[in-house]
């Protein structure tokens, strides 16, 4: 069944300049990158799901994927790559290539995340205090879990 809050019509006309590659990642990232960067009017058509979908792919090859799309989609309209599309890829490429390519922490055993996240320079923020405002140790606290501990 359609999803009613989408236009049928659109994923007809949505182009495809790479079907090889768009079947093997899974995705056609022409689906988004069709989206105009514009001011919000109201209507949700700023582009910021073309944005918010760079910032989530998870390796630098499919960044590779994307980029190509885009100059592919360029190239056909007769105009040049969008330099902000283009510069939200390289960031998330260049994010990518210093933290580690895909989901950085699966598979990972909690002291090897631990371990990671040290590497890092990174720590919790989160301390739960007592009635006093003195902080309560991991210990003595209940009903509480963090899942990224487990």
């Amino acid at each position: 069944m359609p999803a009613t809050g989408q236009h049928n019509e659109q994923a007809v006309a949505t182009p495809n300049p790479f079907p090889e590659p768009a079947q093997e990642y899974g995705e056609n990232p022409a689906r988004f990158l069709i989206e105009e960067l514009t001011v919000d009017d109201g209507d949700g058509t700023t582009g910021e799901l073309l944005l918010a979908r760079i910032r989530g792919l998870e390796t630098i090859e499919l960044c590779g994927f994307w980029l190509a799309v885009e100059r592919a989609l360029a190239n056909k309209e007769g105009r040049e790559p969008r330099d902000r599309v283009e510069r939200a890829i390289r960031e998330r490429k260049a994010h990518l290539e210093e933290h580690g390519d895909g989901l950085a922490q699966a598979g990972m055993t909690p002291a090897e995340r631990r371990s990671a996240a040290a590497e890092r320079d990174v720590e919790s923020v989160a301390v739960l205090l007592d009635a006093d405002g003195e902080p309560v140790p991991w210990s003595r606290q209940r009903g509480a879990t963090v899942e990224a501990s487990r």
